[in-house]
Parts: C-alpha cells; sequence; structure tokens
C-alpha cells in the first residue's frame, strides 16, 4: 500500500507551494482592524450578532456603531465594541486550490479561515417517530414510519455531502450527529473536504430511537463555547414540535428556551433546516390532525430559529441549496456588546431589543432577543468533546492526539490510511498496538498507515565531525464513536546521520510506516508526528468504517 515515491514527491511540492500561495493570499484578506476593545469574560458582557438584510434577504454591508440602538429589558445600553464581518468578498477565481490527493491519502494542510464556524447537526433523534405512539403522518402506498425516517435521514447525509463537496476553500465545519438522544461528534473543526464527506458516511441510519428532546443542545453549546468567535448551527430535523409548542405538546418550553439561551451565550446562531423537504400526499389527501401536525412543525421551526438568532428554511426539496443560503446568511452579519447591567448571574429572563437608526425602508433585522442570566462556565464539555479553534502546534502531544482535537500544523505531512496489503512476517507481533481487552476477541483489521514529508521540516542539532542529531515520534490513535480510546501505537526514531546522509535527505520526502488493528465499526483514527527537537507537532484524524470481515492478507503480493 506504499505511496509511490514519485507521486508522493509531486503532491508534498504542491502542499508547499500551496501553502507558499496562501500566505500570500493571507496578506491580501487580512480582516479589518479590531476597534482595540479587548474583550474579557469576567466583564460580564452580552454579546450579540446581528444579520442585516433588505426586503430582498440581501446582507447590507457598512453599517457604523452609531446606527444601532441596544436595549435590555427596555432600557439602552451603551455599546462597548462593534465590528461588522463578511463584508469584503473575495473573488473565487483568487482563492487557492488545495492540491489533489491520491484516493485514501489525507493531509493536515489547512486552508486560511475564512467566515465563521458552521456546525453541522444531523438530528437522528428527532427525525424519526415514537416507537410507542402512531405515525404523526399519514403515508402513502402502505410506508411505515420507520422506512420514511430511514429515507430522510439517507436523504439529508446525501445532501451535506453534496454541499460538503463544493463547499468553499476554506470553510470551516463541525459535524455531529444526534443519535438516541445524545450527541456524537463525527469531525471536529476542519475545512478538509474528504474528511467531512468521509466523516459523514459513518454514520449509519437510525430507525428505533430510544429518548427524544433536545438535551444534546447544551452538548453543543459546551463544544461552541471552547471555540472563538460565531458559529452557525446547521439543525436538519423534524418532529421538534412536541417540544417547543405550548399548543401541542401542552408542556412547559421554559428548558427549551434555557438550551437555546446556552446556545446564544455561547455565539451560536441557530439555523432549523427542515429534512422532509416538501410534504406531498396524492389527491390533497391532508386530515385535519396531518395539516396541524405540518403545521405545528413549521411553527417550531421558526420558534427555534427566533430563539436562536437565526433564520428557518423549510417547504423546499432543495436542502443544499438551504445549506448554502444559511451558510451565507450566517457569514455576514454585525457584533455588538454592551455591558450586562446584573452584576450577578441571577438566572432571570432578560429582553434584547436592536433598532436601526436609518430611515432606509425594508431593512430587516435578525438577533436573539433573549437570554438568561446564568453562569456559562458550569455548562462544561464532555472529554470527548474538547473542541478549540486555534490549537497549539507544540506541545503536548498526548492532548494534540486527543479525540476531536483541531488540526496540529506545525508539522505538514501526508497519511496513506487503508487495510493493510502488506503479507504478515513471522516476526510480527500478534496485535499491532494496545488494544482495549474487550475487543481482542473481535475479528480485527490490519491497517497500514504511510506518513510522508518533506525532510527539510525536520530540526537537527549539529554534533562532532559535522554530524546532525535529529529524531522524530509517530502516534496513532484509534477511538469509538463515544470518544473511548480503542488501540493505540507511539514509535520513536533517532536520526544520527553524517553530513552527506543529511543533505541527500533534505532533498526528498521522509516516509514512515506504521500498522495499526482496528475492530469492525465506526472508528476515528488520530494520526500524529512530533519532532523530539523543535517539539513542532503535526496531527489529523481520519474517520473509518472497519469492515466486519478482514481482508486476506496472506495472498497480498509483496509491496513495492
Amino acid at each position: 500500500m506504499r505511496i509511490a515515491a514519485v507521486a508522493t514527491a509531486l503532491s508534498l511540492v504542491a502542499v508547499f507551494a500551496y501553502a507558499e500561495n496562501l500566505t500570500t493570499l493571507t496578506s491580501r484578506r487580512q480582516p479589518p482592524p479590531e476597534s482595540g476593545l479587548t474583550l474579557h469574560v469576567t466583564a460580564r458582557e452580552t454579546v450579540v450578532d446581528v444579520t442585516v438584510t433588505d426586503s430582498h434577504g440581501n446582507p447590507i454591508h457598512d453599517l457604523k456603531r452609531e446606527d444601532f440602538t441596544i436595549k435590555e429589558d427596555g432600557k439602552p445600553q451603551p455599546l462597548r465594541s462593534f465590528q461588522e464581518y463578511g463584508g469584503v468578498v473575495v473573488a473565487a477565481s483568487a482563492v487557492a486550490r488545495p492540491p489533489k490527493l491520491p484516493p485514501h491519502v489525507y493531509t493536515n494542510l489547512q486552508p486560511p479561515a475564512d467566515g465563521p464556524i458552521n456546525i453541522l447537526l444531523l438530528d437522528e433523534t428527532n427525525t424519526a417517530p415514537d416507537i410507542d405512539t402512531v405515525c404523526p403522518f399519514p403515508l402513502p402506498n402502505g410506508l411505515l414510519c420507520t422506512n420514511q425516517a430511514f429515507e430522510i435521514q439517507h436523504l439529508v447525509r446525501q445532501e451535506v455531502i453534496k454541499y460538503i463537496q463544493t463547499m468553499p476553500v476554506g470553510m470551516r465545519v463541525v459535524l455531529v450527529a444526534a443519535v438516541r438522544g445524545h450527541l456524537r461528534l463525527l469531525q471536529g473543526v476542519t475545512s478538509d473536504r474528504e474528511l467531512l464527506v468521509a466523516a459523514a458516511s459513518t454514520l449509519d441510519s437510525e430507525t428505533e430511537v430510544v429518548g427524544k428532546g433536545f438535551g444534546f443542545l447544551n452538548d453543543v453549546a459546551s463544544i461552541a463555547s471552547g471555540i472563538k468567535g460565531r458559529k452557525n448551527l446547521l439543525w436538519f430535523t423534524y418532529g421538534t414540535a412536541r417540544y417547543t409548542e405550548p399548543e401541542i405538546c401542552h408542556c412547559d418550553i421554559t428548558p427549551f428556551l434555557r438550551a437555546a439561551s446556552q446556545l446564544t451565550e455561547a455565539q451560536v446562531t441557530i439555523y432549523p433546516i427542515d429534512a422532509r423537504g416538501v410534504y406531498y400526499l396524492p389527491n390533497n389527501n391532508l386530515s385535519a390532525v396531518t395539516v396541524l401536525a405540518l403545521g405545528g412543525e413549521v411553527l417550531s421551526q421558526e420558534t427555534i430559529a427566533e430563539a436562536g438568532g437565526g433564520i428557518a428554511y423549510h417547504d423546499s426539496n432543495d436542502l443544499k441549496s438551504g445549506i448554502a443560503h444559511a451558510i451565507d446568511a450566517g457569514s455576514h452579519y454585525y457584533t455588538l456588546s454592551y455591558a450586562t447591567p446584573d452584576k450577578e448571574y441571577d438566572g432571570r429572563h432578560h429582553s434584547i431589543s436592536i433598532k436601526l437608526n436609518s430611515d432606509r425602508p425594508g431593512l430587516h433585522l435578525t438577533y436573539r432577543d433573549y437570554y438568561y442570566s446564568e453562569d456559562p462556565t458550569t455548562a462544561l464539555p464532555k472529554p470527548q468533546f474538547s473542541l478549540l479553534s486555534e490549537p497549539a502546534s507544540t506541545g503536548n502531544m498526548a492532548a494534540a492526539m486527543g479525540r476531536s482535537m483541531p488540526v496540529c500544523t506545525g508539522l505538514l505531512f501526508d497519511a496513506q490510511v487503508e487495510p493493510s496489503t502488506e503479507p504478515a512476517k513471522s516476526t510480527d507481533p500478534a496485535i499491532f498496538g494496545i488494544l482495549d481487552v474487550k475487543y481482542k476477541s473481535k475479528p480485527l483489521t490490519r491497517y497500514g498507515v504511510e506518513f510522508a514529508f518533506p525532510a527539510r521540516q525536520i530540526a537537527f542539532t549539529s554534533g562532532p565531525d559535522n554530524t546532525h542529531r535529529g529524531g522524530l515520534e509517530f502516534d496513532l490513535a484509534a477511538y469509538d464513536a463515544d470518544g473511548k480510546l480503542i488501540n493505540s501505537l507511539s514509535q520513536t526514531i533517532q536520526l544520527p546521520l553524517s553530513d552527506s546522509t543529511w543533505q541527500q535527505m533534505q532533498k526528498g520526502p521522509f516516509r514512515f510506516f506504521q500498522q495499526l488493528d482496528l475492530p469492525p465499526g465506526e472508528v476515528f483514527l488520530r494520526v500524529g508526528i512530533r519532532d523530539l527537537t523543535s517539539n513542532k507537532i503535526g496531527t489529523l484524524e481520519v474517520p473509518l468504517n472497519v469492515p466486519k470481515s478482514p481482508p486476506d492478507r496472506a495472498a497480498a503480493a509483496p509491496a513495492n
């Protein structure tokens, strides 16, 4: 399975040319200067993102601080900071394109950050019927509710994948799923299309649901609080009316409002997208119950959007366009902040109102219009959800190899990851890696990982007689869907080189090969390198669907 030397060299040359292009591009795309005011969490400051559009839904740019008036509980508040985002549009032709890599080859090179982070939430908890109740909608041709849920979940994933494959270069995305009432992190912050597509493909459809509701929104708020700046939550769902509409659920919706408040405190704007598209029945066979249910779901999505300061998208079969519109709407906004009048967290509901001091007709403002005064530090993320937007590229290798941590780019590298075709050797261990004992009775597939990167990245110290000394650490860590460690492997190599060998090595790529045994199912493989001299780190994460039946390696041809 080894990467061909010529292909590797070309790929890495393209990577470094791309990196240099990104450096130039980034210098041309610097955001407008900050206002000079530093925001501190301890300052009890309320931050509100505001989207301003005209009568056709187009964003309005170049508004000034004095154009806005903000009130809390009806009392005017002086603005402490003001910033516009998304005002500068870069032509698509000016955006650098990443190098095209061979199949099963991944890189940790990241394009420059472009706009807010977009969290794509595939809600498979509320996109399925209750097991113990009748189908909420009459279905034609005897179609079962579970079949409908399965088809909708599959459709949503396919439409999300279609969008990812064409999304703008540099767009940062987090991919999560609500499965059986719990949040599952599929892919941490990345702009790598192939990684996101692979992560979306790992999710199996759920036709049987244990637990309903929106408790997972608290986990979304927790992971989002660790990411600086604005985040857009694109929530693909239906079936939420039973939790957000008092006329339908006959319940207290305060828990939902508090969950939405936690999201907005984490600077998350919510864009619900109806996973069903346009609902159609032959001969307009809509009963009163069906009409009420459908209307309730649309109203619920509007309620969710209003609570989260976003826009609801429904009554359309073009989910890909809905995603694009939501992301575009969330990329053009103004961020305002003011000092919170209450000095202590009292848990009370507070209203927010914003108006434009402008005579221009037809302008529309979208923002969160309330918050609950609750201490955000009490919403701590779960261990597997420790997301950060800007990881350190030096330092703690154990932390860098943790599940869902962002890509580290201190060392740039390619990695080819696929079932190994290396013939078994008599000297091979029975199991590669430190495998969790509960998996030792499972059928294991041996995966090969080939690292390849320009050797000139390796730092060396000078030794006697014009010699050079360096060292590298190569790490693999495999996690299950719940973020638990399945298997891991760490290897260190020393590089004492003569001057002639060192000079020759600088001209080409450095390659290293590891193998790791993995059980069947959904696996997230963390791959990393650390330079022992400079302490620089490079990592990436690859989602895998490990087959139930391991391939036969005994008949595999020797590697070239």
